[in-house]
């Protein structure tokens, strides 16, 4: 079967691939919608901008939270709009969807899914693992019968895979991903600074002083930001310190790194033995956080290397698999057809 379009679904971004031209999307996997409708104001980017900015009566969604599918109906809209994006939407075309999906997701939460991109429009539709989306995307052989270690730090899950042969030899996940440090960045700020502030900001902080490596990072840094004072209960401009976010940072650093220590001990020796050549590849949109690489590298004792625009893997890694399905049956998962099209 051709797959014509290909859909790298996240908690935080969309991206979305067409058969002969390659990626050709890269959005945030935001809608907005006013209480009491079912068509979204705005989706996308234009949806994005207003968190922490809507009025009453409005809010700003995602159809996945923490790496799987939380509302079918936010996903149903969502690839409505995808499709409109490359004029898909109507019943004379005929298309067939890949989408990437965490392996992690409950059965149900994989059947909503397709049902939800098959009610949009599509005549078929198909799931696939999302980690080995990405480990294609960063360019490892996935056929080899060498091992291949994934680390996928996204924004909603953080996962390690180890592959042979094209299937799954050892895998281990933790039910969050990097956005759980912007939470935390926002906790510490409000409890122990006294001051509010946005998703967005706590992103900003987290990208300009979080570090993977805490004993290595400059202590004396310090960030201008603007927040809301909880003492005066009016906004302010105040300062934040490089040790809080290091704080933030840390709990989940160490539980990464203690997952891929997991994943590694529990594989086959002759697998283990060979990562001391091949190593290790980190990918997914919080791969880029300062040291990271080094920081799971030195955890495990073997080379860790961060991939070529790592955030965009993942929609790489479906492209190539829709140029050849044969080649990755293994990253196959659930598959569903349009009743109206057979």
């Amino acid at each position: 079967m051709r797959w014509d379009v290909g859909i790298d679904l996240g908690t935080e971004n969309v991206r979305m691939a067409v058969w002969k031209e390659g990626p050709v999307l890269d959005a945030a996997a935001a809608l907005a919608f006013r209480e009491g409708r079912d068509t979204p104001v705005c989706c996308g980017d234009a949806a994005r901008q207003l968190y922490g900015r809507t009025c009453e009566g409005m809010s700003v969604v995602s159809p996945l939270r923490d790496g799987a599918l939380e509302n079918n109906f936010i996903a149903d809209r969502m690839f409505h709009w995808l499709y409109r994006q490359l004029e898909l939407s109507g019943r004379k075309r005929r298309f067939n969807v890949l989408i990437t999906c965490a392996p992690f997701s409950r059965p149900v939460q994989r059947e909503a899914l397709l049902s939800a991109a098959i009610d949009a429009g599509a005549a078929a539709a198909a799931l696939i693992r999302s980690d080995a989306a990405v480990a294609l995307g960063a360019g490892l052989d996935l056929n080899a019968p060498e091992a291949k270690l994934l680390v996928d730090a996204g924004a909603g899950k953080l996962s390690a895979t180890l592959f042979t042969f094209g299937r799954v030899a050892a895998y281990g996940y933790l039910p969050y991903g990097m956005n759980r440090i912007d939470e935390r960045i926002q906790r510490i700020l409000r409890t122990d600074c006294g001051y509010r502030i946005g998703r967005n900001g706590a992103r900003e902080i987290k990208h300009t002083l979080g570090s993977a490596l805490p004993k290595t990072a400059a202590a004396d840094v310090i960030m201008h930001m603007t927040g809301f004072s909880m003492f005066d209960r009016l906004p302010r401009n105040f300062d934040v310190e490089t040790r809080p976010v290091l704080e933030a940072c840390e709990d989940v650093m160490r539980e990464l790194t203690g997952l891929c220590a997991s994943v590694v001990d529990n594989a086959p020796e002759e697998l283990s033995a060979d990562l001391n050549d091949a190593g290790a590849v980190l990918a997914g949109g919080g791969a880029e956080m300062t040291g990271l690489d080094k920081r799971i590298g030195d955890a495990l004792g073997i080379p860790c290397r961060l991939a070529e625009a790592p955030s965009t893997c993942g929609i790489r890694g479906v492209y190539r698999i829709m140029e050849n399905p044969d080649d990755y049956k293994a990253a196959f998962m659930d598959q569903k057809f349009n009743a109206a099209w057979r």
